[in-house]
């Protein structure tokens, strides 16, 4: 099983209508204004759609934040952008960033369950998607319309998601769990993550610990990264970064993770444009992370 994780696509559209900016868009367009818009090169997605084709895997996974202000014509642009990945609903699945529900009336208008709800199960989150005998997608949506960044997991996602796995028998091998926002950061990464983290991430991760070993996939903070955090020895976990940012200090290569899982065996490869070319680097190997706990 072969899956490509994408995220932090963040297609924008300037909004000159008064009437869309009486609310926090009026902050995401001043931050376009303000430089953002150069930050994401538009003009690179054709390339990177090009890329993943070519890797003919046999997955998508996106996590959120197709969007930069949930405009109507971001929503119609991502989909145009991206059609070429999103032609058989069954080899694709999203989840929506905080971008994707930035402002209360996009929530009110389904602006992301209209434009990508067929790519994840129908019904309330947290769901369970099978991707085959093995392997399944837990979906978590922690975004929130507010004026900060910071999202929360709902309590009766915990609930919820307990009962999804309660069963051994019917628990998957391989469990991914796709939530946009980051439980843990490397240490790098993680004074951006402080700011816009969620407000219950411990609780989220005294969760996390319950339930065994599972590969952690995210997006937020753009930079690519596969680690294993010390105080969640049982996870892995993933972000894609961001495909389209400009990173002159070359520490945050925009670009995607390929994943590969065969029976126990995880790799990880990130795809990343460097100049005028991809470059391929080898993020994780762990021939039996998902192997059996072992019993005292």
């Amino acid at each position: 099983m072969r899956i490509i994780q994408l995220s932090d696509v963040h297609l924008w559209r300037y909004s000159y209508n008064p009437f869309q900016l009486f609310n926090k868009r009026v902050v995401g367009t001043a931050s376009l204004l303000a430089g953002r818009a150069r930050r994401f090169q538009l003009e690179r997605l054709e390339a990177v759609v090009d890329r993943i084709v070519d890797l003919q895997a046999d997955h998508l996974l996106i996590t959120g934040d197709l969007t930069t202000t949930a405009l109507r014509t971001e929503f119609d642009d991502a989909r145009e952008a991206l059609a070429r990945l999103l032609f058989d609903r069954s080899r694709a699945t999203i989840i929506p960033g905080n971008h994707d529900r930035y402002t209360t009336h996009s929530v009110r208008r389904m602006s992301f369950e209209t434009t990508f709800g067929e790519f994840a199960p129908s019904g309330p989150y947290p769901w369970l998607r099978r991707l085959d005998p093995w392997t399944a997608i837990l979906g978590l949506d922690a975004t929130r319309s507010h004026l900060s960044a910071r999202g929360k997991l709902p309590e009766a996602h915990f609930a919820r998601a307990r009962d999804l796995l309660a069963d051994p028998a019917t628990r998957p091998r391989r469990l991914i769990i796709a939530n946009h926002y980051p439980v843990v950061a490397p240490p790098v990464h993680a004074a951006e993550l402080k700011f816009k983290r969620m407000i219950n991430d411990r609780e989220v991760a005294d969760w996390l610990t319950t339930i065994g070993r599972h590969l952690y996939c995210c997006g937020h903070v753009h930079a690519a990264w596969a680690f294993r955090p010390a105080s969640l020895p049982d996870q892995l976990s993933l972000n894609s970064g961001a495909p389209l940012l400009r990173d002159p200090s070359g520490l945050r290569p925009p670009g995607f993770l390929e994943i590969e899982m065969h029976d126990r065996d995880v790799s990880v490869l990130h795809h990343s444009w460097v100049r005028d070319g991809w470059e391929v680097r080898p993020l994780f190997q762990d021939p039996s992370f998902f192997a059996e706990p072992e019993v005292e």
